[in-house]
């Protein structure tokens, strides 16, 4: 079984898929998110720290929300600057703007026409082998 400790309150635990925190954190942020959420239903253009002050929870929980893509900036009057992780372009939400995301998935996705032709690029004397095997076809010339 594996142990991790929890990013927000230290404590260990046995962490399903990739998670960060533990399950008491985990459900007081689904809790501070509830709030978020209500609180913009019924005040939709509501700056950061207007949430902040009326919900009592944390500035940059609310903005992980937004990172997170749980959260739309289009929806409350954002009054600090979220950039593209790889470009720096202003989002409204996410980690990365609508064009780095295409070629980031353009980029995992791989176009096999692309890859067959970096394949034919490389000749011979570019290719790797082992030791014995270089040695072996000297040998035999």
């Amino acid at each position: 079984m594996k142990l991790k400790n929890c990013v927000k309150c230290g404590k260990l635990f046995s962490p399903q898929t990739g998670e960060k925190v533990c399950p008491v954190c985990k459900k007081e942020e689904e809790n501070d998110f509830e709030k978020v959420k209500e609180y913009l239903w019924d005040n939709p253009n509501a700056k950061i720290q207007e949430v902040h002050e009326e919900t009592g929870v944390e500035k940059d929980t609310i903005m992980k929300f937004v990172k997170d893509d749980r959260l739309v900036a289009e929806g409350i009057n954002v009054d600090w600057k979220h950039e593209c992780e790889r470009c720096g372009k202003p989002i409204s939400h996410g980690r990365f703007c609508a064009s780095c995301q295409n070629e980031l998935v353009d980029g995992f996705s791989g176009d096999s026409k692309k890859k067959e032709k970096k394949k034919k690029k490389h000749n011979k004397s570019e290719r790797m082998y082992t030791s014995d095997f270089r040695d072996k076809n000297k040998n035999n010339n």
